[in-house]
Order: C-alpha cells, then sequence, then structure tokens
C-alpha cells in the first residue's frame, strides 16, 4: 500500500500498488518499498536528496542517490 494524493479530498489516501496511475503524487516514507519508477519532486533531506536501493531488482546493496526535479524542490 501507497499513500496517493487525492485532489477531492486535498489529503493522502492508501492505495494498493496495482491502483497507482501515471500522475499520481506519492508520499514515499523512510524505508518503504515502492515496486514503480517515480519521479522525485521533493525531499525532506538538504537540497532535495534521496537514497534508493535496487538489491531486489540488481543485487546491489549499496544506496543510490537521486536528486528531486531542482526547480519543484523548495
Amino acid at each position: 500500500m501507497s499513500l496517493v494524493y487525492n485532489v477531492a479530498t486535498r489529503d493522502f489516501e492508501e492505495r494498493h500498488w496495482q491502483d497507482i496511475k501515471v500522475g499520481d503524487l506519492i508520499k514515499v516514507r523512510c524505508d518503504e518499498y515502492l515496486p514503480v519508477d517515480v519521479l522525485i519532486v521533493q525531499s525532506s533531506e538538504k537540497k532535495g536528496v534521496c537514497y534508493t536501493e535496487t538489491k531486489n531488482l540488481d543485487g546491489e546493496t549499496n544506496l543510490k542517490h537521486k536528486l528531486a526535479v531542482k526547480h519543484l524542490n523548495t
């Protein structure tokens, strides 16, 4: 389950992974698994950094850093 923003209620609601669609805004929390490709819009870390682990895909256990879109991270 993931938290997806609902425009009608202006709040996040839980949805099953298979119900996530292109264009949905998803709130990802620390240590949460997420089986989709996402564009990082904002991060709680300085400079919009987000760390991902892909060991389920490629076996690598090192964390990879990704950056939020610069113009959207405030």
